[in-house]
């Protein structure tokens, strides 16, 4: 997303319209920045990197902290392929497939490991 102005744009700019119109509207400032937030981080809420991250953290020991950033920002390109086989959305970490999305990325992860090298 970072690498995206115009989408960032975009959301900037439809966040800051439903702040205007919730201000208009008589809500007050701490709630018509809840209802723009809402808008700002939809479908947003959901890190892939960070999903990689634990699952690093977590199952390869092996993997030294100072090298666990690196291999996760180096495997995300290709860890496309799991992730977009999963429906996910910002409640995704809460449902049932968040598990076995992460058990697949546990063998995804194995296989770069023995065969590339950490």
């Amino acid at each position: 997303m970072a690498g995206n102005p115009d989408f960032i744009r975009s959301r900037a700019d439809e966040a800051a319209n439903v702040y205007e119109h919730s201000i208009r509207d008589g809500l007050t400032v701490t709630q018509a920045l809840e209802q723009s937030d809402a808008v700002l981080y939809r479908d947003l809420q959901f890190s892939k990197f960070d999903t990689l991250f634990e699952v690093v953290s977590e199952w390869f020991l092996e993997v030294p902290p100072e090298k666990r950033k690196g291999l996760c920002l180096g495997l995300l390109p290709s860890a496309e392929a799991v992730f977009n086989k999963y429906p996910i959305d910002d409640r995704f970490e809460a449902s049932p497939s968040y598990r076995i999305l992460t058990i697949e990325l546990t063998g995804f992860i194995q296989s770069n490991i023995e065969q590339y090298g950490i």
